[in-house]
């Protein structure tokens, strides 16, 4: 009769395996929130800078680049104006 206690297969997980991994794992998890609250910050930034790139590219552009796609010089200084948060 084979021996329960030498059961050596380790490609099963234990009945304690989850207990386990979630205690391991509780810190990365707490940290996580920080790191995707950063990641969501500097993507809110990168796309503020790339909103504000675009605006002041935007007011560049003469009368007749600004009748091909169809906006008044109004419409531009209506939107280059705005703060670079403002979507």
């Amino acid at each position: 009769m084979e021996d329960p206690m030498r059961n050596t297969d380790v490609t099963s997980p234990g009945p304690f395996a989850t207990v386990a991994n979630d205690a391991a794992h509780a810190d990365t998890r707490v940290t996580g929130v920080g790191k995707r609250s950063a990641l969501a910050l500097v993507d809110w930034l990168f796309s503020a800078l790339e909103r504000r790139r675009q605006r002041q590219a935007l007011s560049g552009l003469d009368e007749h680049l600004l009748k091909d796609i169809g906006i008044s010089r109004t419409d531009v200084e209506q939107e280059v104006t705005k703060p670079f948060w403002r979507g």
